[in-house]
């Protein structure tokens, strides 16, 4: 397999928003909610505790540090303090289960290929699009919600 990175949302963003609790750049206040459902919080990529974890909504551009035109959405990060996922760690286990979208973008936010995968089989998908001459990233988005969940890189993309 390629070199690559998972990249969970950074630290400082999650960190201003459990502090705020306000959407960086856009300001829109964010909601905290105890989870209802195991959506994985986007800083650690672990899926929500129902029932017990508390969670915070808000409006996070999924093409932060990557492009300069936004698209912002909703996302989940815990409320308490919580690990980033570790960029080498490989697809989160928490979420093969689970059906994604996997997004193919080249620079300038223009979409190359899009692959759903419903069978945890991740990987081949991922060194697949990232072998495309023309795809610079790809976004993990949930296929059921639509929303963002963590980006991939090619290692050397730092």
């Amino acid at each position: 397999m390629l070199p690559i990175r998972f990249v969970a949302i950074p630290t400082p963003i999650a960190e201003e928003v459990r502090t705020a609790p306000r959407a960086p750049v856009y300001g829109f206040p964010a909601h905290a909610e105890l989870a209802t459902d195991a959506a994985p919080c986007r800083h650690c990529l672990r899926t929500f505790v129902v029932g017990e974890d508390r969670r915070i909504l808000f409006i996070y551009d999924r093409f932060a540090g990557v492009e300069s035109l936004p698209q912002p959405g909703p996302v989940y990060i815990h409320a308490d303090a919580c690990t980033r996922y570790a960029e080498d760690a490989g697809f989160p286990e928490e979420l093969r289960g689970s059906p994604r979208t996997v997004e193919a973008y080249a620079n300038g936010r223009r979409l190359v290929a899009q692959e759903y995968v419903a069978d945890g089989e991740f990987e081949t998908v991922i060194e697949r699009l990232l072998a495309h001459p023309n795809v610079d990233y790809l976004l993990v988005n949930s296929t059921t919600a639509g929303c963002f969940t963590f980006r991939v890189e090619r290692a050397s993309a730092q």
